[in-house]
């Protein structure tokens, strides 16, 4: 509707225009044309009897300009004020017409209000081209939709975000075929324009709504039919990224900042605050649900496990490396972005501020675990009799639960983030474990026999991990190195003791159970 009504006066006022200059020129030659009929003539001598006359410009054939001709221009001239009027009453009624539209505009999509701007602003430089008049109600009353909807714009993305936050359980989510277009439209915006969000201001195409009928986040999966192992993963700098839904949610938020800025540059130093406070809020939200277990409420999960803090730490990561990529767009259509750019590095140290507190809750848990096992280790009785192949229980959990931290941790995360997160694990290990076996006494080479299948055992499952090597070898030789109480002497008696004590092995194994549950 508008962009005919824009049309239709734009063309009657660039007429009206045509005509005025039309008039003028007409007008403006009617009073040179005898003087150039004059010069054409052959030379004569003036006639001395209306010498006089001629100088006065009472004579007969005067070239004096006729006061009817003076009445033309001046009717010519308030044409040409008339023209001015007219776009003032023109642009007038249209502002009564958007001040009524006033709700609807101001919650608008995204693609049609950068159509609904664009349109204004055509109108407007139209009216200024075809008057001089610059159209003041009209742009403050345009530029006031334009805050409006950019507040109402930021907040319904908050709200987005946060819905799908609280509904997130926090698994690996597919990265569809429409998050990887998205996160190439952030990664292509820092270094030239992109097409997508141009085309929307070319109002004499067709309008493509395409856009519109996918989500606003990435977060487009196959559904029950994908399965786990086809999950794909986001590239950014050849660095691959396991999402959870949190993650692409944020992703196409991004994208929609990033789309509005491009369609009003003059706003950019707006918009990128409600962006920075956007990324705020992902940060100060994922850190409520995983770290402050806020999922186990807002999306029924039982408990915050390794794999959801490991995807919460890769969401962060991600965002991390997409921040130099939004600085860069912002800087390229800001005037004065000194200001941005250090917020920018103010949010970024937030989310790597964020992601250590997530790999010192990794390991504080293993720490916590470890220091469990300790304990049931310390009630153990390594002299009493044992299966002789058989490890402690307490060390078959502890070799479980780190091998299922490092699997997790290596399907989800980059390798060198791993090394930071098990590298401190295995050194609350040396330390917890160097201690706890270094204070038990074992006074039989059994027991010590029985302790250092446990090492040993340590040693075969988890040994080869990076950092665990060193930790295994130093446990291994601190329980050889131990000394055990030797028999007082060599009789027939400790024999018949250690008869007896072959004849009950399966009832004193079972006691040993007891203990060690």
């Amino acid at each position: 509707m508008l962009k005919k009504i824009y049309a239709n006066v734009g063309e009657a006022l660039r007429r009206l225009g045509t005509q005025v200059k039309v008039l003028l020129d007409v007008t403006s030659s009617l009073g040179s044309a005898p003087v150039s009929v004059s010069l054409m003539s052959p030379p004569r001598s003036p006639n001395p009897r209306t010498m006089d006359g001629y100088l006065n410009g009472s004579a007969k054939g005067s070239v004096g300009l006729p006061p009817i001709q003076q009445e033309d221009v001046q009717r010519a001239l308030d044409l040409s004020s008339l023209l001015g009027q007219a776009v003032d009453i023109a642009q007038a009624q249209i502002t009564k017409i958007l001040k009524v539209r006033s709700e609807q505009s101001t919650h608008l999509t995204l693609s049609r209000f950068l159509r609904y701007f664009t349109l204004n602003r055509l109108f407007a430089d139209e009216c200024e081209a075809v008057s001089g008049r610059g159209g003041t109600a009209l742009k403050t009353l345009v530029n006031a939709h334009i805050k409006d909807f950019v507040n109402q714009f930021a907040d319904a993305e908050r709200q987005r975000m946060v819905q799908d936050m609280d509904a997130d359980r926090w698994d690996a989510k597919d990265f569809s075929d429409w998050g990887a277009l998205l996160l190439a439209r952030v990664l292509e915006g820092s270094t030239k324009e992109v097409k997508a969000w141009t085309k929307g201001s070319l109002i004499w195409e067709e309008e493509h709504t395409a856009n519109e009928d996918q989500p606003h986040h990435g977060a487009v999966t196959n559904g029950n039919s994908t399965s786990k192992d086809k999950v794909r993963s986001a590239t950014i700098d050849e660095q691959k990224y396991i999402l959870p839904e949190s993650a692409m949610t944020v992703l196409g938020g991004i994208e929609n900042f990033e789309h509005l800025i491009s369609g009003i540059p003059s706003m950019t130093q707006e918009i990128t605050s409600s962006l920075l406070e956007y990324l705020k809020l992902f940060n100060s939200r994922s850190s409520q649900l995983i770290l402050g277990a806020g999922a186990t409420r807002s999306a029924g999960l039982k408990n915050i496990t390794t794999k959801h803090l490991a995807l919460a730490s890769q969401a962060l990561n991600f965002v991390i490396a997409l921040i130099p990529h939004i600085r860069e767009f912002v800087r390229r259509h800001s005037t004065a972005s000194g200001n941005l750019m250090t917020e920018f590095d103010k949010i970024k140290r937030l989310y790597q501020e964020h992601q250590s507190g997530i790999h010192d809750k990794l390991v504080d848990i293993m720490s916590g675990r470890a220091s469990t096992h300790v304990s049931v280790m310390k009630k153990i009785d390594w002299d009493a009799p044992s299966d002789a192949q058989a490890v402690s229980p307490y060390m078959e959990t502890l070799v479980k639960e780190t091998t299922t931290l490092h699997k997790v941790l290596s399907k989800h995360l980059p390798e060198i983030t791993v090394g930071m997160i098990m590298h401190p694990v295995f050194a609350s290990y040396r330390e917890q474990w160097g201690k706890a076996y270094g204070e038990t006494e074992v006074k039989t080479p059994a027991g010590k026999e029985r302790m250092l299948r446990d090492v040993e055992f340590f040693n075969s499952r988890i040994g080869k991990l990076d950092g665990a090597g060193e930790i295994a070898g130093f446990l291994i030789q601190l329980v050889k190195n131990k000394r055990t109480a030797q028999p007082a002497a060599e009789d027939p008696a400790p024999a018949q003791k250690d008869d007896t004590e072959t004849a009950l092995p399966p009832s004193q194994s079972s006691d040993a159970e007891k203990v060690v549950t």
